[in-house]
């Protein structure tokens, strides 16, 4: 059955246009040839075709210029030029990186949009001399970007940088991966509070996304650079985490902490996502077995917090609508999959059934971000695609190109 799938879901891509694949025609080898399950590389081929779907739609190659909104709105001076800041833009970056830890056919496929979006960064990148960093908006020339500038942001743009490093093993990458990392870690509190900001320009809270995702970035620097400095920021920021924005009764983490001590209880599924990843990354370095601990009871905690029995479904349905969100928890379950495979299983077999679903609801090439509910409709019920953000369908290629690479490499 599942290789059935696999042929009908091929033969639908090329019907339908998709010219991502060099094996629908002109007898080029298909880029997936290599992958030996089946499972995988059905989700490969999804995700390989959510990913063009997005070049197609938001990218414009010519000026490095990646859309926020499909459609899109640009007609004037006077016009929404429907510009992507800096985080959705990275995650289109993130999106093409998984695709190329699949194959070496899939790698040498998205190479070269890869890495025009790895070059693209460097509109983002502010004008100063102190730290390499890149603000929220876009400028209109390389390196003259200006304005707010995000800790969260350069997290994640680090770490794009450090997975092209290990892509491409261009040292270009690992120099700017640490250039951003440097500028993260400036952004720690130095008082009894401590912490890293939100925002460079706004210093009044210190937010989980500044500070989970951080611990991960330092540790794989450590991993990349040898460095020992790098470690220790990276146990710093963990623990401090851990201790200041963990809600002890589920394991599950909140949002941020004000300067006045004040906790905002919000939960997404990226911050905890990242906690987890941090914690599996550390034990992994240091073999301490409370990291790994951790992990496992916060991996456990999310998904009772955000999978929920639901009438009409067989699988628990997911509570949370940003698949960027999603993505982050769902990467570091496959990480722990690995230390905890019965449990992780259940937690990842759920998350797959909703992905599957969300796909069925597939219109004009992309898939909706609401995974459970799907596109709203006309009053003749026809899905109704409108300001689509390049976040959630950019994520949604990265969901399905992640689910791949459990099946191909993970999963036992």
């Amino acid at each position: 059955m599942k290789k059935i799938l696999s042929v009908l879901l091929a033969a639908s891509v090329c019907a339908s246009g998709f010219a991502g694949f060099a094996g629908c025609g002109g007898g080029e080898e298909e880029p997936l040839a290599s992958m030996k399950s089946e499972l995988a590389r059905t989700y490969a081929e999804r995700s390989i075709q959510l990913n063009d779907s997005v070049r197609e739609k938001y990218w414009q190659d010519a000026v490095l210029f990646m859309y926020h909104y499909y459609p899109n709105f640009t007609t004037d001076a006077s016009g929404d030029m429907s510009t992507a800041f800096a985080w959705p833009y990275t995650e289109t970056v993130a999106a093409s990186w998984r695709i190329a830890t699949l194959s070496d056919g899939a790698k040498g496929q998205v190479s070269d949009y890869y890495k025009n979006l790895l070059d693209g960064f460097e509109y983002y990148r502010a004008f100063r001399t102190d730290y390499q960093v890149y603000c929220a908006s876009r400028g209109t020339e390389i390196g003259m970007a200006a304005g707010d500038t995000y800790y969260d942001d350069n997290v994640w743009i680090s770490r794009e940088f450090l997975n092209a490093y290990e892509i491409f093993g261009d040292e270009k990458y690992l120099q700017s991966s640490e250039g951003v990392a440097k500028f993260v870690w400036s952004g720690w509190a130095n008082d009894e509070l401590g912490g890293i900001y939100w925002c460079e320009q706004k210093k009044n809270s210190r937010n989980t996304c500044s500070n989970a995702p951080a611990a991960l970035l330092f540790a794989r620097l450590y991993e990349a650079t040898d460095d020992a400095e790098w470690l220790e920021r990276a146990k710093r920021v963990y623990q401090w985490t851990y201790d200041t924005l963990r809600d002890p009764s589920d394991n599950v983490y909140w949002d941020n902490i004000s300067n006045e001590g004040n906790i905002q209880t919000w939960k997404f599924t990226y911050n905890t996502g990242s906690m987890i990843a941090a914690g599996v990354k550390l034990y992994e370095i240091t073999q301490d077995q409370s990291y790994l601990e951790q992990a496992k009871a916060s991996a456990a905690g999310a998904f009772g917090y955000w999978f929920k029995d639901r009438e009409g479904f067989d699988y628990k349905v997911i509570d949370s609508v940003n698949p960027w969100f999603n993505v982050l928890l769902f990467d570091a379950w496959v990480e722990l999959y690995k230390y905890d495979p019965e449990n992780v299983l259940v937690y990842i077999e759920a998350y797959e059934a909703n992905l599957n679903h969300a796909y069925s609801m597939l219109s004009d090439g992309l898939m909706p971000s609401d995974w459970v509910n799907g596109w709203s409709k006309d009053e003749a019920g026809n899905p109704v695609i409108s300001k689509a953000n390049v976040l959630d369908m950019a994520a949604n290629a990265e969901n399905f190109g992640t689910l791949a690479y459990f099946y191909e490499y993970v999963k036992e």
